[in-house]
């Protein structure tokens, strides 16, 4: 691989500004392949200032001028001129409009009109929030990576999610660049029933330009291939990881804390975590529950929280940036991940790697590579509950969990995710 090979990332989060595991598995990858010798940079629709870097060169697309002039319509013009010129005779008292000799010709020039792309690069600012005009926000931010592409000459494109899909795809039809598309989740994932069609044909037209897909689990890559009828020859795996060093053998001591980390969304079934924890509490068990993020579901967890008689037992914390979280799971026994659809489940790694056990429902992408994690069908909740318990309670059980999940952990490293990467540049069929 030549050493100033330059790769452009386009992604809509980096650590520390994140929502969910995208944007820390995005910063995971483009620092690998950095270290693997590839010139990184990253465009970002509105980088912060603690948002930094020390291996991959950051960039600011709200930051950066628009080149209106690129994205004007060029239209020819023909202008009749004409030429005049005094006659060579002239004579006393004559008006000299009588000496005129006139001549027209024809002349043809280019003038730039104003197009949908160049008013919107003039009248929309690039948040990178998920929320206003996010539709405008993305051909924006598509129009700035085209921009940004021709400047850089990258060897290659890598999009992280379908919100960068379309930025992609128009690098590599305007500068035939080759695409890679990474896929952290998909809509069907994302929303299941609720799947949004803008987003879907997003994904489509993105995973057809594509020259090769990656995605972080066997799961997830079946989800691509029956939903988007994408062939599997053209879709990698590539699992995430953690920089989580493994933690210290935590304290002896009772448990007593269960946790609920995620977006308060359908997909992560934030309301079985709140029936399982119902059934505990009636069965006797005094555990302390944590629910940590937020989303449009949290005022109707909260009431029926509320309408329970253990709402003492229940924090909300709201949403945490990933510092606190790391903090947070310190303090945690167990983390409860019921899911509907969890094409990976970073935090469930994270919390492997510090020695918390998981009780996942089953299907969770990040069991396929540490398949210690317990698992049970999301609406089997008598045996999701009897899971709990004996991870709470059967010591001898809850340390074998924690050392074969450690185990199994230790080789998700990002470095060889950036391997396999790499080994698609070079050969993409």
């Amino acid at each position: 691989m030549d050493i100033k090979q330059r790769i452009l990332m386009l992604g809509w989060e980096y650590p520390p500004k994140i929502t969910g595991g995208l944007g820390v598995a995005s910063q995971g990858i483009a620092e690998a392949l950095a270290d693997k010798g590839y010139k990184v940079s990253f465009l970002l629709p509105k980088k912060s200032r603690l948002q930094v870097s020390q291996h991959v060169k950051l960039m600011d697309a709200s930051k950066i001028k628009p080149d209106l002039d690129y994205w004007k319509k060029k239209k020819t013009v023909t202008e009749i001129i004409q030429e005049t010129e005094l006659g060579t005779r002239l004579l006393p008292y004559l008006p000299p409009e009588t000496f005129v000799i006139a001549k027209e010709k024809q002349q043809t020039i280019e003038v730039l009109e104003s197009t949908t792309e160049s008013d919107l690069l003039e009248n929309i600012t690039l948040t990178g929030d998920y929320e206003g005009e996010l539709a405008t926000e993305l051909l924006k931010y598509a129009l700035i990576a085209v921009q940004v592409a021709r400047k850089e000459k990258p060897k290659l494109i890598h999009a992280h999610d379908w919100i960068t899909f379309r930025a992609g795809a128009m690098i590599k039809k305007t500068l035939k660049t080759p695409l890679y598309l990474h896929v952290h989740s998909t809509e069907y994932d994302r929303n299941g029933g609720y799947a949004q069609p803008f987003v879907i044909e997003e994904e489509r037209k993105g995973f057809d330009t594509a020259d090769h897909i990656f995605c972080v689990s066997h799961k997830l890559k079946n989800v691509i291939c029956e939903k988007y009828g994408v062939e599997e020859s053209k879709i990698s795996v590539v699992p995430n990881a953690v920089k989580l060093s493994a933690a210290e053998e935590r304290p002896k001591s009772s448990p007593k804390t269960i946790a609920f980390i995620g977006r308060l969304t359908h997909q992560k079934s934030p309301f079985t975590f709140v029936d399982v924890a119902r059934e505990l509490h009636s069965r006797g068990n005094d555990f302390k529950y944590l629910v940590i993020g937020d989303g449009y579901l949290r005022d109707a967890l909260e009431d029926r929280v509320k309408s329970s008689n253990f709402s003492n037992k229940f924090t909300f914390t709201g949403f945490l940036d990933r510092e606190k979280v790391m903090r947070k799971l310190n303090e945690i026994d167990l983390l409860i991940m019921p899911s509907a659809a969890e094409p990976f489940g970073l935090v469930a790694l994270e919390a492997v790697m510090k020695k918390i056990p998981v009780a996942a429902a089953t299907g969770m992408g990040v069991a396929e590579f540490v398949p210690s994690i317990p698992q049970v069908d999301r609406w089997d909740h008598y045996n999701f509950i009897r899971m709990v318990e004996k991870l709470m309670k059967d010591k001898t059980y809850r340390k074998s969990v924690v050392e074969n999940c450690l185990a199994e952990a230790k080789g998700l490293i990002w470095k060889k995710s950036a391997e396999i990467i790499d080994g698609k540049y070079l050969n993409p069929k």
